[in-house]
């Protein structure tokens, strides 16, 4: 049950705030809307769709008593901000945005910088609060503890606490008010042990589920300040002026959409894997009724691709220039890989870790990549690959068969792909020949292996 807090959606940037929270609000077609910031109801009304209906745009104000209950501070506090400059009081009223103001002030002083500071960074102009607003909202709650919620459901609090550490998430405390929107995900556990899913697979999947989620939404901000802000701070602006400029003309002009690609994207990878899985059920069904024998699966194939060189340009060029390397890397692998019906598993700064589920696609694709490098304004690659059988868990391959591959790669000079002998038994050359290089010593393998180079047939594009 939730409790008297109300909540709303931003229809600009799509946060879920608290309508006490709201920053600003807007009458629209006999609605209200409400906005985590000024910025998200200023780019509202600065929709042509909504100005030429003209809703109403008076602002709400508030009292120094209401001004101080919702910041959750005292009037004698208030006044002081105000006295200040940090609050904005016309006729003993004060906007809605004080209210985060407020709060950002609060937060600030905890963290040991105190409000004179604030204050008169803010009065130079070097100081802006606008872009911070958001950050303090408060989130609505259910009236049940995290501790009630999961004894209600069957399983101990110290499972739930484990799985909000998997999601990457703070701890919460058994005394603390379950957020409203943790209320379904954390209603969908009992679902999975119910079905007989053991508490470390649960934990599993909400650590993959968490940590891609972080990764993107900590790329989303360092791409946000590095790349967005750049050119707004290349105008001459100062570093708050960039931040709020670049808010107001990229991020909030994008709304939600980051949140919505994310979804978007993971259904569009979704589709693949679904219909590979279900039909490897089909497969399955039309074995065990004695019809059809079940294709079996083929052999794999690992590869890792390293630059020649990259540690010697990283000294030289410096770490501009090699995270510059990286990137170009990163956009050649994924579509060389996507046109050979590979995959990139990961990335590794001066390298990167391929999948492919047919060998002689891992060695066109390796092949591609060398002769790409060099176009593309890279340092020469040297490539290993190795066939066999792997493990597959939590986004990553493993096995005998993926290390040999990365030990192969350390043997292959620059502009070589050097291939394992299980590449050359499965695999009829076909866009490429296999020349036999000899046997070399491979780290952590007891005896000699012997090594072949690919190489792309004489007179071959």
């Amino acid at each position: 049950m939730v409790d008297s807090m109300a909540m709303a959606t931003d229809p600009v940037c799509g946060m879920r705030v608290d309508t006490a929270d709201a920053a600003a609000t807007a009458e629209y077609e006999g609605k209200t809307y409400y906005f985590c910031s000024q910025a998200c109801h200023d780019a509202f009304l600065g929709d042509p769709n909504v100005t030429s209906s003209a809703p109403s745009v008076e602002r709400d104000r508030l009292t120094e008593d209401e001004l101080a209950e919702r910041a959750g501070t005292t009037v004698e506090r208030v006044r002081q901000l105000a006295s200040i400059g940090l609050l904005e009081r016309a006729g003993g009223t004060f906007p809605r945005r004080d209210v985060m103001r407020a709060r950002v002030v609060l937060e600030m002083e905890a963290k040991g910088i105190d409000a004179e500071a604030l204050a008169k960074a803010f009065a130079s102009g070097h100081l802006t609060l606008g872009y911070i607003e958001s950050t303090v909202r408060r989130f609505p709650r259910v009236n049940q503890t995290y501790e009630q919620l999961a004894e209600s459901m069957g399983f101990p609090f110290e499972t739930l606490q484990r799985a909000y550490v998997a999601f990457g998430l703070p701890r919460p405390r058994s005394d603390e008010l379950v957020r409203e929107e943790d209320l379904p995900i954390i209603q969908s556990i009992p679902v999975l042990f119910g079905a007989g899913v053991g508490e470390g697979d649960v934990l599993r999947a909400v650590r993959i589920w968490g940590d891609s989620a972080r990764r993107v939404a900590q790329f989303q901000t360092h791409y946000f300040h590095n790349t967005i802000e750049l050119p707004f701070r290349g105008r001459g602006l100062r570093d708050n002026e960039a931040l709020e400029a670049a808010l107001r003309e990229v991020g909030v002009r994008m709304g939600h959409s980051g949140e919505q690609m994310l979804g978007w994207a993971y259904r569009r990878h979704a589709e693949a894997f679904y219909a590979e899985h279900e039909f490897g059920h089909v497969e399955t069904a039309l074995e065990e009724a004695g019809i059809r024998q079940k294709s079996p699966r083929g052999i794999e194939a690992a590869a890792f691709a390293d630059l020649s060189g990259y540690t010697k340009l990283t000294e030289e060029a410096g770490d501009d220039v090699a995270a510059q390397v990286s990137l170009t890397l990163a956009q050649l692998v994924s579509e060389v890989a996507a046109g050979h019906r590979g995959e990139v598993v990961k990335m590794l700064g001066d390298g990167v870790h391929f999948h492919f589920g047919n060998p002689g696609d891992a060695v066109r694709a390796s092949l591609e990549v060398v002769r790409n490098v060099l176009p593309r304004g890279l340092p020469p690659a040297h490539i290993g690959v190795n066939a066999g059988p792997m493990i597959y868990d939590e986004g990553d391959y493993f096995g005998r068969t993926v290390n040999i591959a990365a030990r192969i790669a350390s043997k292959a000079g620059a502009g070589q792909v050097f291939v394992g002998e299980d590449v050359a038994r499965t695999v009829a050359p076909n866009g490429f020949r296999l020349i036999e290089a000899g046997e070399f010593d491979l780290k952590g393998i007891a005896q000699p292996v012997k090594l072949f180079e690919a190489v792309r047939p004489t007179g071959g594009a």
